[in-house]
């Protein structure tokens, strides 16, 4: 009987001492971001203006017109803690001010994305739109901030990186990049 109750007490001490502390919280900043254009447009040198990078500029456009459609690309690396991506049980995307008012109800959508691009090199022509829908969001008019739940794409995190394309349903909307130095997207992670 001693012997049953000293392995089963030396049992629970490991189990203690090894188990991963359960809803913690980690928040984690946008390590890259960049407006990507698909349209036929060009600029003043006539190169198109899909294919020019926009991964440097200081603000961030999702905005979906007629011949004009412009995307957000966001990516993060995951804090060091987390060790298992599946095991994440929540994420959450937070959706900072816009930089202009938007004066229409607007939804946002969260799509996933692979992580292999550079804010420097990446524009219409490398990084191909995905169609598996991670959030959305609906914000109104004079609203100016909010989070999306995106549990599924911080779960998918390979090699300690994940990303996401940021659409609108319509209006021009404006945020902050990372570039600024201002107020920005970043993600809330629970672990």
């Amino acid at each position: 009987m001693k012997i049953v109750t000293t392995f089963l007490a030396a049992i629970t001490i490991a189990t203690l001492g090894s188990a991963r502390p359960d809803n913690t919280v980690f928040h984690a900043d946008t390590a890259r971001d960049a407006t990507i254009a698909y349209n036929g447009f060009s600029d003043a040198n006539g190169n198109p203006d899909a294919y020019t990078p926009k991964g440097n500029d200081d603000t961030l456009i999702s905005f979906k017109g007629n011949r004009d459609y412009r995307r957000i690309l966001l990516g993060y690396n995951l804090p060091s803690n987390i060790k298992d991506p599946s095991l994440i049980t929540k994420c959450t995307l937070n959706v900072p001010k816009p930089v202009l008012p938007v004066d229409q109800d607007y939804t946002l959508t969260v799509y996933t994305a692979s992580s292999n691009w550079e804010e420097d090199t990446v524009d219409a022509g490398t990084k191909i739109i995905s169609d598996k829908i991670v959030g959305s969001g609906g914000f109104s008019a004079g609203k100016y901030s909010g989070t999306i739940s995106i549990t599924g794409a911080c779960q998918a995190a390979a090699e300690g990186k994940f990303s996401m394309f940021v659409d609108t349903n319509q209006p021009l909307v404006v945020f902050n990049s990372q570039n600024s130095g201002k107020d920005t997207f970043s993600v809330d992670i629970t672990y």
